[in-house]
């Protein structure tokens, strides 16, 4: 439960970032011409990545959620990925070096890759019960 009730804030806020990238990538923004502020709100395109990443990992472990039954060290992994990205996402509105993105966009690619071998590990599990 309290799994569930995380995802789905994350999965919120990821939302709520993800929704204000689009406008500004359609110049909906404060600029209004398809420019990308750094700092006061607007992201660049290394952020956009890290938020599109981000986004489909949360999409993932939704998934995983609901249609696998976990391990404990399973519901810590994931919980751990969750509080890391959470973190993250609220040093995204502030002002990013590239330096702070390019760390985040390595952090998220080793998430993936562990978030990859959790599912290959449900799917045996799952294979091995029936």
């Amino acid at each position: 439960m309290k799994q569930r009730l995380m995802i789905a804030i994350l999965a919120g806020a990821l939302i709520l970032v993800h929704g204000s990238v689009g406008a500004q990538m359609k110049g909906e923004g404060m600029m209004g011409s398809g420019q990308h502020m750094m700092g006061s709100g607007m992201m660049g395109q290394g952020m956009m990545n890290n938020m599109g990443m981000m986004s489909g990992m949360m999409g993932d472990m939704h998934k995983m959620m609901m249609s696998h039954k976990m391990t404990p060290e399973q519901q810590q992994q994931m919980m751990q990925m969750m509080n890391q990205m959470g973190q993250m996402m609220q040093q995204m509105p502030g002002s990013m070096s590239p330096e702070m993105e390019q760390q985040q966009t390595t952090q998220l690619k080793g998430m993936q890759q562990r978030l990859q071998q959790m599912k290959g590990q449900m799917q045996k599990q799952k294979e091995h019960q029936h």
